[in-house]
């Protein structure tokens, strides 16, 4: 017996509904979310200020002249508040907003597509907290350490504003979580057929050799123990790169046959 036929306005009209359903949902979680890291705002800026008492600690000899992050207007602290407390509510409710969005999406996908998506958000959002937590356990102090000498060794008395520390702390952690996802760009590089594991693999010299320079103009400082600190961990993620793009590969061909 034939399918009656789909109701085309009608099957569209829910889909809108149902897609108002989930911006309202949320944007209260969102709501939600920064309410409580606005309540937390103590400890969000302990831990924005952590990095920069580690690079103090580390250089006790300019702690003294250093001293605290200043602010220069009077609503600049509460500003930085919110900034932190709207990106760590954020933080808190994604896993919520994830899971509503791909509901929504899902049903439209074949089941190879969404293990490919599935794979793919899971891996992405990995790699990218693994770099912001390498930049700011590692790469921020380090920078933070040579930057405060190098200023106090031309006799310069820094004064650094809670502002700029935190503009300069979500650059570099922005940077490292984007470098860090280079193991999903080889992936998709293969996937679209662009780049092929066997050519990643042959060209595996260059890459390191880039990477190489890519540290030495990321890294904090020039000396080579620190841009080797840098360069390790993305010769790491491009095997890592590497192994992914074969799988991807071999999963195309199983799809296929």
């Amino acid at each position: 017996m034939p399918e009656p036929p789909i109701d085309k306005p009608r099957y569209f009209f829910d889909h809108l509904m149902e897609l108002r359903q989930i911006l309202v949902q949320s944007l209260v979680a969102i709501t939600l979310g920064v309410g409580v890291a606005f309540w937390q705002s103590s400890l969000l800026f302990k831990i924005l200020q952590e990095p920069f008492l580690r690079a103090l600690s580390h250089y006790p000899q300019g702690a003294s002249q250093v001293g605290a992050l200043r602010t220069l207007v009077p609503i600049e602290a509460f500003m930085i508040n919110m900034k932190l407390a709207t990106g760590a509510g954020i933080a808190l409710v994604s896993p919520f907003l994830i899971w509503k969005i791909w509901v929504f999406v899902a049903p439209a996908l074949k089941p190879s597509e969404r293990l490919g998506i599935l794979a793919a958000l899971t891996l992405g959002l990995f790699f990218f907290v693994g770099g912001i937590c390498f930049s700011y356990f590692l790469v921020i102090p380090l920078a933070l350490e040579f930057l405060l000498r190098y200023n106090l060794d031309f006799q310069f008395i820094p004064q650094w504003t809670l502002q700029g520390y935190f503009d300069f702390a979500l650059n570099f952690s922005l940077v490292f979580g984007l470098l860090f996802e280079l193991p999903l760009v080889l992936a998709a590089l293969a996937a679209v057929g662009i780049a092929t594991p066997q050519f990643l693999a042959h060209k595996r010299k260059h890459a390191v050799l880039a990477i190489f320079i890519l540290a030495a103009i990321v890294a904090p400082s020039a000396d080579p123990v620190t841009q080797t600190i840098v360069a390790v961990p993305l010769v790491v993620l491009y095997e890592v790169g590497i192994w992914l793009s074969w799988i991807v590969v071999k999963r195309k061909k199983t799809t296929r046959s």
